[in-house]
């Protein structure tokens, strides 16, 4: 790990140090998820699910599922439900084909 501080961040790289003053290119991160390393298929949460989905049609409809079925609290289906109005569907991550998990996980053992 560098330090610097930012007066010589300001002198060394003048461009950069502008932008992350202005916070030009930053962006809302509001979730994430841990590398494969060590990944354990387990039961798949709601973002896995969502995942699966090919339009935000059946997101919702997978959002909705979960919550009257008590997989997920009111409160956590509307986070989602907001993520995926205001971010889309591509914001829980890559689209997830039927057999993913064998394809990625099962063919390395």
């Amino acid at each position: 790990m560098v330090e610097m501080d930012i007066e010589e961040l300001r002198r060394k790289y003048p461009h950069l140090a502008k932008e992350l003053e202005e916070r030009v290119m930053c962006i809302e991160v509001r979730g994430s998820r841990s590398s494969d390393e060590g990944f354990q298929v387990g039961m798949p949460d709601a973002v896995d699910y969502i995942r699966r989905c090919r339009n935000v049609q059946e997101a919702e409809e997978v959002i909705s599922f979960l919550e009257k079925t008590n997989q997920i609290s009111k409160h956590r289906a509307e986070e989602l439900r907001e993520q995926l109005y205001s971010q889309g569907l591509e914001s829980f991550g890559p689209h997830k084909e039927f057999g993913y998990y064998m394809k990625k996980y099962y063919t390395k053992i």
